[in-house]
């Protein structure tokens, strides 16, 4: 119940996005504006706003004079606090007290539609017109693709640019310096973490693939992720034998972007982190549960995702009709040294 009741509030709300765009933008040719204010909505997870950043890069590189405005989670302000083509982020809908020419709604919230409404951008571009669009005609695009749609209409250049994510000196060296405490040149990043149960690989396997790649490449893991995922991580550890060890749980956002953009493997869960990874086009295993197929893949022509599909996919990713043998559980470790030795193959 608690289900159809979140997908029928989902639906109201993209059909009254549609409806308020259609209502701010009568009389606007999007390619006739010349923003000098742009506002981009980003009020979702990790994951998702690694999938986006690309869109700042189009809107800098399309009108390099507009001061670009990033509404986005507090916890994801880290990730793109260092990003040369943002101007300022801000946190709160209350935070946004001003005109902007431009708003671009990448995922938003029924506050952000309101206020849209009362202070009346010249131009407002959301994600609900191209998802609504594509469902009827095509179906759902990768996430990165449906970002770009959103704003297209705006853009004068259409050559296409991918999502990056930019790490500062500081963090740069934090990692640097982990790295040479810890007698590591080379090495691979495990995330085996991620926000739903269902979405999460056992940790036993984990284990037994942090000790192949360590037997077969040399490459010691970095076990990396949240507070939530520190437990996990231990147990990870301690079955490895010495070849793995922790990130430090001080490491903020951009000090695991830069711990990842020097790795030589990444293998982890559907998860923020493993977004971030592919951002670096780093060799990268992707272990996928309830996902939809494609939407959600990572980047990257050194990507591979390992996804068993069943017939009840997508689901809600919280309630599983197969409990005791769950599609997460039915990738074994011999499909994901496959996927590695293939991923290590590639130049």
């Amino acid at each position: 119940m608690a289900a159809h009741t979140f997908l029928g509030d989902e639906r109201r709300y993209l059909l009254a996005s549609v409806l308020a765009s259609k209502l701010l933008n009568m009389g606007v040719v999007a390619s006739a504006v010349q923003p000098l204010s742009i506002l981009v909505i980003k009020i979702d997870e990790i994951g998702d706003m690694a999938l986006s950043t690309h869109v700042f890069a189009y809107l800098k590189r399309d009108f390099p004079n507009a001061h670009i405005t990033v509404l986005c989670k507090p916890l994801v302000k880290g990730l793109i606090i260092a990003d040369p083509n943002i101007d300022a982020i801000i946190t709160s809908v209350d935070d946004w007290t001003s005109r902007f020419d431009v708003v671009v709604e990448l995922r938003g919230t029924w506050a952000t539609l309101r206020k849209a409404l009362v202070l009346r951008p010249r131009l407002r571009l959301d994600r609900a017109t191209v998802r609504l669009r594509r469902k009827f005609s095509y179906g759902q695009l990768h996430e990165t693709e449906t970002n770009s749609l959103i704003v297209e209409p705006l853009l004068r250049n259409k050559e296409p640019l991918d999502p990056l994510i930019y790490v500062d000196e500081d963090s740069r060296q934090t990692v640097v310096r982990f790295l040479q405490d810890c007698g590591l040149e080379s090495y691979a990043v495990v995330a085996p973490g991620a926000r739903q149960l269902l979405r999460q690989w056992p940790s036993e396997r984990f284990a037994d693939i942090i000790r192949w790649v360590y037997e077969r490449y040399g490459l010691r893991s970095v076990c990396a992720g949240g507070l939530d995922d520190a437990a996990k991580i231990e147990e990870i550890i301690a079955m490895c034998g010495g070849a793995a060890i922790a990130a430090p749980r001080s490491f903020s956002l951009t000090n695991f972007a830069g711990l990842c953009k020097g790795a030589s493997l990444f293998v982890g869960n559907e998860s923020g982190p493993l977004h971030i990874a592919a951002t670096f086009n780093i060799p990268l295993v992707g272990i996928y549960g309830p996902g939809v197929p494609r939407v959600f893949n990572p980047i990257g022509a050194r990507s591979v995702v390992v996804h068993r599909v069943l017939e009840c996919n997508p689901c809600d990713q919280i309630h599983c009709v197969h409990p005791d043998n769950p599609c997460i559980r039915r990738i074994d470790t011999s499909e994901i040294r496959d996927a590695i030795i293939d991923v290590l193959s590639r130049l």
